[in-house]
C-alpha cells in the first residue's frame, strides 16, 4: 500500500496533539524523504509555513522528550540541502535565536546537547551566520564549559566551534579570546577522549588563531600563571601524563605567541616544563618535547617575519644590531637543548626528531639563515655535533641528512651553473628515515648565494667532516663516500671564490680566502697521511692529491701565481730537511734550497704541499698517484717560483738518509713529471727565454743522475726490478728530450747547450761518487743506470740531424743565424759531455770487462758516424782537444784487455771511430800540424801500437803521410816526431819477429782457428814468412809483461791482405 501524500502527512503531524509522537513521526518522514528527491521537494514545500513554527515551539518545550525530538527534526531541516533551500533568512535567524536560547537557558542535558548539535551540522549561508555570530559563539562557549558534565556536549560544542570557524573566520579570530581558552584547558583533562577532542579542535582552527591576537595572548598568559603552570608541574610527577603535559605546553606556547618572547618572567616560567622533559629518561617523552619545541620556534619567528621573496638572489642587510643580537639570543635558546640531546642521544628516533625540529628552525628563519651570525648560531652547532661523530651504520641517516643540507648551502653560490650536480650522497639519503627525507620536500630552506664572509665558517665545517681521528675505524666503502662528498663540497667552495672575485671584485677578501685554503689543506692533508695506517694512507693519499688538484683546477692561474698573495711556507718537512747533511757529500751546482717559513705564492705552496704528501707517505707509491702528482706539478710549470719549489724539494730528498725504495719513488715522480714537461718544453723555451728558467730546467733534468748515486747501491731483488723499470722510463725521457733538441729552434738550442754544460759540471763535481758507483755495480747490474741515461743523452745528441747538418756546413755561409750556429763553441759542451761519458764508461768497463756494454758500443758507433761528417778544421781540432785524452785511455785499455774486447762489439766501433778520425786529419790537413802532434803524441803512440791491426795500420799511414808531406811544406819540423813513433813501432815488430822465429813446432801446428797469423819479412833473404801464433790469454800476458804497451807480436785473426803485405815489404827495403 502506497504511503499517503506528503502534504497530508504533514497536516496530520501538525494536528497531532501528542507532540512527542508528532515529532517522532516527522523525523521518520524526513528520513524517508531523504533519498527521494520528489518527496523531499514536497516536504520542503510544507516546511516553512507548517512545520518550522511548530518545531520551534516544541524545541522550547519543558518536556524533554518533545524538545529532544523537535531539535532532531530541526537539525535535519538545517542540514538537508533541499529542505534548507526553502528556509528564508528571516526564518533562519529566528531558528538561530531559538537555538541560542535553548542552549543558554535549558536545564535539560539532552536539549543543550542537541541544540549545540544543530549549530555544528547546519548548512546556512555564512552571511546569515555572520549576523548572529556573537550570540551563537556565546552559546557554544557555554556548552563548551560543559554545564551538565556531559562529554558529548563538549564534543558537540567543539564540533560547532570548527563549523563556525569555517563560516565566519574573521569574527571567530577576533573573538578567539572567548572560545579558545575553554578548548585548550581540555588539554590537561584527565579524560583522554576529552584531550584528544580538544587537540583535534585546536589543530583544525590553528590556521585561524595563529599567530594569536593580543587579547588571546593576554588571556592565555593570565590563565597560565594562575592555573595551568601549577597544573602542568603537578602532572609531571605522573609518568603517564608527561607526554600529554608537554603537548599541552606546546599549544600554550603557540597561543601565547610573540608575547611569550617579550615577557622574560613569563618565558622563564614557561621553560620550567621542557627543562625537565629534555632530560627525561623516557625517549618517548623527549621526542614529544622535541615536537612541542617547534611551537617555541613559531613564537620566536612568526611566519610573516620570515616570508621569502621568491626571486631574491642577494642577501638583504641584517636589521639593526640590537635586533640582530636579540634574534641570535633566541636562536641560541632554542639550540641549547637540541645540541645537548643530540650530543648524548644514541636513539635514532630521538636524534631524527631533534634534526626535524632543527630543520624546522632553519625553515622558519627564512632569509635570516644566510647571515653569518645566524649561521654560527643556528646552522653550525648541529653540523659540528653530527659530523664530529663520523659516519657509521647507526647514524648514517643523520650524517647524510646534514651533509645534504651543507651541500645545498655551499652550492648555492653556483646555482646558475649548468654543470651543478645533485648532492653526491643520494645513495645515503635514500637510506635515511622516511620522515627525515620528507623534510626536503616540505620545509624548503631558501639558501641565497653565500657571502664571502661565510667562507671561513664553511671551511671549519668541512674540517670537522675530514677530522683525521674519524678515519681510524672507518671502513673503505664509507671512506670513499666521505672523500667524494668532501671533495665535491670543496670544489664548490673554490668555485664560489672565483665567482666572488668576478662579480664583486672583492680582491682583498679573496686573498684572505686563498691563504685560508692553503693553510686548511696543509693541516688537513698532512695530518691525514701522518695519523693513519699505511693501508688506509694509500686511499687518503689519493684523496689528498685529488684535493690539491681541485685547488689547481678551480682557482684561476692569476690568483695562484699572484705576487700580491703570499703564504708562509710552514711545512714541517721543509724544516726537517733544510739543514740535512748529504750522505755522501753530493755537489749540487747552483741549487737554491727552500727555507722554512719563507713567503711563497699560493702556486708554490700547493706544489710544496703535494710533494710533502708524497714524502710523508711511507707506503709504496702507485703509478696512478704519481701521475696525479705529475699533473699537479705540470699545471704550474709556467710559474717560475712554483717550478723552483718542485725542483728544490726533490733535490732535498737526495740528502735524506732514506732507503733506496724511497729514492726510487722520487725517481718515478721525476719520470712522470719529466714526461709532462717534455711535451711542453719547446713552447716554453720559445716564449720564455729567462736564464733563471733555463737554470731550473738544467737542474731538473740532471736530477736522476744524483738520485742514481744512491739508488743503485742496493742488492734487494725487488728494488732491482723497480730500478730497471724506472731506468727504462728515465731513458725514455732522455730519448724524448733528445728528439726535442733535434726539432728545436735556435733559442731552444741555447738552452740545450746550457744543459749539457750543466751536466758536465755536475759530473765533474761528483766524479769520485760516479766512478765509485759504477765500480760497485760490476757484480750486480749488467748495464749501469747512470751510464745508460748519460749514454742516451750523448747518443741522442750525436744523432741530432741538425747537429750533423751544422757539422757539414762550410764557412761560406753568410746568414746571421748560421754564423751563430757555426761558432765552434757550439760543439764545445757537446764534446765535453762525450768526454765524460768515455771516462765513466771506461771505469765501468774496467770493473766488468766481460759485460755486453751495449750503451758504450752505441756511443762509439754514433760518435764515429758523427765524426765522419766533420769538415772544418776548427771542428776537428775541437774534437781532438776534448776527447783525445779519453780516446787514448780507451786505446790503452783495449790493448791491455784485447782478448776480452774481441768478445764484444766495442772494438769494431772503436776501429770505425779511429778510422773516421784519421780521415778527418787527412781531410783537414792536420797531419802536418806541429802543436797538434806534440799534444796528441801519446794518442798516436797508443793507436800505432794497438793490437787491433786496422787501428795500427791506419795510424802508421798517417805518420808516413805526415812525414812525406811535411818534408816539402815544413822541412825538418815533423820528421823527428814521426821517426820516433815509427822507430818505436819497428822495435816492436823486431821483437815480435824474434819471438816468432823461436816458436816451437807446437805453435806452428796450432789450429788455424785457435791463433792469429803474423806476416813478417825475413832478415836477410827478403823472404816472406807467414807464421801462426797462439793467442791464449797466458801467452798474451807474458808478451805484455815483456813489451809494455807495444805487443806487436800479436796480430788480428784475419790474415793481412796481399796489398798490405807488399806495402810492408816496400817499407822494409
Amino acid at each position: 500500500m502506497e504511503p499517503p501524500p506528503v502534504d497530508r502527512q504533514v497536516a496530520e503531524i501538525a494536528a497531532e496533539p501528542d507532540r512527542a509522537a508528532a515529532c517522532a513521526r516527522l523525523l521518520h518522514l524526513q528520513r524517508s524523504c531523504a533519498d527521494d528527491p520528489s518527496a523531499a521537494a514536497d516536504l520542503a514545500a510544507e516546511l516553512p509555513s507548517n512545520l518550522l513554527p511548530l518545531l520551534l515551539r516544541d524545541a522550547a518545550a519543558d518536556d524533554e522528550a518533545v524538545a529532544a525530538s523537535a531539535l532532531k527534526c530541526l537539525g535535519f531541516a538545517l542540514y538537508h540541502p533541499v529542505l534548507i533551500s526553502t528556509i528564508s533568512a528571516q526564518m533562519a535567524q529566528l531558528i538561530l535565536d531559538t537555538l541560542v536560547q535553548i542552549v543558554m537557558n535549558t536545564r535539560m542535558k539532552s536539549a543543550c546537547n542537541l541544540g549545540v548539535w544543530c549549530f555544528s551540522i547546519q548548512q546556512l549561508e555564512p552571511s546569515i551566520i555572520e549576523d548572529r555570530a556573537d550570540p551563537i559563539l556565546i552559546a557554544i562557549v557555554h556548552a563548551l564549559d560543559n554545564p551538565f558534565g556531559s562529554l558529548s556536549t563538549t564534543f558537540e560544542a567543539a564540533q560547532a566551534i570548527m563549523k563556525l570557524a569555517d563560516q565566519s573566520p574573521k569574527r571567530m579570530r577576533d573573538q578567539s579570546c572567548l572560545w579558545v581558552p575553554p578548548v585548550y584547558r581540555r588539554l590537561l583533562s584527565a579524560d583522554k577522549t576529552e584531550r584528544d577532542m580538544a587537540e583535534r579542535c585546536l589543530i583544525k582552527v590553528s590556521c585561524l588563531v595563529l599567530p594569536p591576537q593580543p587579547l588571546l595572548s593576554k588571556a592565555v598568559a593570565s590563565d597560565f600563571e594562575q592555573k595551568l603552570l601549577s597544573c602542568m608541574i603537578n602532572m609531571l610527577d605522573d609518568p603517564s601524563k608527561k607526554v600529554q603535559t608537554v603537548k599541552s605546553w606546546g599549544w600554550i606556547i603557540s597561543l601565547l605567541g610573540p608575547d611569550a618572547v617579550k615577557n622574560r618572567l613569563l618565558l622563564n616560567k614557561l621553560l620550567k616544563v621542557p627543562e625537565q622533559m629534555f632530560t627525561d629518561l623516557n625517549p618517548q617523552v623527549q621526542v614529544a618535547t622535541m615536537v612541542s619545541w617547534k611551537k617555541l620556534v613559531d613564537a620566536f619567528f612568526p611566519f610573516q617575519a620570515t616570508k621569502i621573496v621568491a626571486q631574491q638572489t642577494v642577501i638583504p642587510p641584517l636589521k639593526p644590531i640590537e635586533q640582530a643580537s636579540a634574534q641570535v639570543k633566541r636562536i641560541r635558546l632554542i639550540m641549547v637543548p637540541l645540541c645537548r640531546v643530540l650530543s648524548k642521544s644514541r636513539n635514532i628516533v630521538l636524534s631524527s626528531s631533534c634534526l626535524s625540529t632543527w630543520h624546522y628552525l632553519l625553515h622558519r628563519l627564512g632569509n635570516l639563515i644566510n647571515h653569518l651570525p645566524i649561521l654560527d648560531a643556528a646552522f653550525g652547532p648541529i653540523l659540528k655535533i653530527v659530523f664530529s661523530f663520523g659516519i657509521n651504520d647507526q647514524n648514517k641517516p643523520l650524517w647524510s641528512f646534514c651533509l645534504n643540507l651543507f651541500h645545498d648551502f655551499v652550492s648555492s653560490k653556483n646555482r646558475d651553473r649548468e654543470d651543478l650536480c645533485a648532492p653526491v650522497n643520494q645513495n645515503l639519503l635514500a637510506q635515511s628515515c622516511t620522515h627525515i627525507r620528507a623534510l626536503f620536500d616540505v620545509q624548503h630552506i631558501k639558501w641565497l648565494p653565500w657571502d664571502i664572509s661565510c667562507f671561513h665558517f664553511q671551511l671549519d665545517i668541512l674540517g670537522i667532516i675530514l677530522k683525521p681521528e674519524l678515519f681510524q675505524d672507518m671502513i673503505p666503502e664509507i671512506l670513499v663516500i666521505v672523500m667524494d662528498s668532501a671533495t665535491e663540497i670543496f670544489r664548490f667552495l673554490l668555485q664560489g671564490i672565483q665567482i666572488e672575485l668576478r662579480e664583486q671584485h672583492a680582491y682583498e677578501q679573496v686573498k684572505e680566502c686563498i691563504t685560508n685554503v692553503c693553510t686548511f689543506a696543509k693541516k688537513l692533508l698532512l695530518d691525514h697521511i701522518g695519523k693513519n695506517s699505511v693501508n688506509k694512507c694509500a686511499t687518503l693519499l689519493e684523496f689528498g692529491l685529488r684535493f690539491v688538484k681541485v685547488i689547481v683546477d678551480e682557482l684561476d692561474h692569476s690568483l695562484l701565481a699572484s705576487d700580491n698573495i703570499e703564504v708562509c711556507l710552514d711545512i714541517e718537512h721543509i724544516k726537517e730537511n733544510q739543514h740535512a747533511e748529504y750522505s755522501p757529500k753530493v755537489s749540487l751546482p747552483r741549487i737554491r734550497s727552500l727555507s722554512y717559513m719563507e713567503m711563497a705564492s699560493p702556486a708554490a705552496y700547493v706544489t710544496a704541499l703535494s710533494l710533502s704528501l708524497i714524502s710523508q707517505y711511507t707506503g709504496e707509491l702507485s703509478h696512478r698517484d704519481a701521475e696525479k702528482l705529475a699533473l699537479i706539478l705540470a699545471s704550474s710549470l709556467d710559474v717560475l717560483e712554483s717550478f723552483h719549489t718542485a725542483v728544490s724539494f726533490m733535490y732535498m730528498q737526495i740528502g735524506r738518509p732514506t732507503y733506496n725504495r724511497e729514492r726510487l719513488k722520487w725517481l718515478m715522480v721525476w719520470n712522470l713529471f719529466a714526461k709532462q714537461l717534455n711535451r711542453k718544453i719547446i713552447s716554453y723555451l720559445e716564449t720564455d727565454s729567462e736564464l733563471s728558467y733555463h737554470d731550473l730546467l738544467h737542474q731538473f733534468f740532471c736530477y736522476p743522475f744524483l738520485i742514481f748515486l744512491n739508488a743503485e747501491n742496493s742488492s734487494e731483488s725487488s728494488v732491482s726490478v723497480l730500478q730497471d723499470l724506472e731506468m727504462e722510463s728515465t731513458i725514455e725521457v732522455y730519448r724524448s728530450l733528445s728528439t726535442n733538441s733535434c726539432n728545436s729552434k735556435l733559442s731552444s738550442k741555447v738552452f740545450f747547450d746550457g744543459f749539457y754544460k750543466y751536466l758536465v759540471c755536475t759530473i765533474d763535481g761528483n766524479m769520485a761518487l760516479f766512478q765509485a758507483n759504477l765500480e760497485h755495480l760490476s757484480d750486480k747490474f749488467e748495464n749501469a743506470t747512470i751510464l745508460s741515461a748519460l749514454g742516451e743523452i750523448v747518443v741522442g745528441l750525436l744523432q741530432n740531424d741538425q747537429m750533423l747538418i751544422y757539422a757539414n756546413q762550410e764557412l761560406k755561409q753568410t746568414s746571421e743565424g748560421s754564423a751563430v750556429c757555426r761558432q765552434p763553441k757550439l760543439f764545445l759542451n757537446w764534446f765535453k759531455l762525450a768526454n765524460r761519458f768515455m771516462l765513466l764508461s771506461s771505469s765501468h768497463f774496467k770493473a766488468n770487462p766481460a759485460g755486453q756494454h751495449q750503451v758504450t758500443s752505441r756511443f762509439f758507433s754514433t760518435l764515429s758516424n758523427f765524426v765522419g761528417h766533420l769538415v772544418l778544421k776548427e771542428d776537428v781540432l775541437l774534437l781532438f782537444e776534448n776527447i783525445g785524452d779519453q780516446l787514448t785511455e780507451w786505446l790503452s785499455l783495449t790493448t791491455i784487455l784485447y782478448s776480452e774486447m774481441q768478445q764484444g762489439e766495442i772494438i769494431v766501433h772503436l776501429e770505425n771511430l779511429w778510422l773516421k778520425m784519421v780521415e778527418c786529419l787527412k781531410r783537414s790537413q792536420l797531419v802536418s800540424d806541429v802543436p797538434l802532434i806534440n799534444q796528441k803524441q801519446q794518442l798516436l803512440q797508443a793507436a800505432l801500437n794497438h793490437p787491433h791491426h786496422p787501428i795500427s795500420v791506419a795510424t802508421a799511414s798517417v805518420c808516413r803521410a805526415a812525414t812525406h808531406g811535411s818534408a816539402v811544406l815544413h822541412p825538418g819540423c815533423l820528421n823527428s816526431e814521426f821517426d820516433e813513433l815509427l822507430m818505436h813501432r819497428r822495435k816492436a815488430l823486431n821483437s815480435s819477429r824474434k819471438t816468432a822465429i823461436t816458436s816451437n813446432s807446437y805453435d806452428l801446428m796450432a789450429e788455424r782457428d785457435g791463433g792469429s797469423v803474423n806476416v813478417s819479412v825475413g832478415l836477410g833473404t827478403k823472404r816472406l814468412k807467414i807464421m801462426k801464433y797462439s793467442t791464449k790469454p797466458k801467452e798474451l800476458n807474458k808478451s805484455r809483461a815483456h813489451m809494455g804497451f807495444s805487443p806487436r807480436n800479436m796480430e788480428n785473426r784475419v790474415c793481412r791482405k796481399p796489398e798490405l803485405i807488399l806495402e810492408m815489404l816496400q817499407r822494409k827495403t
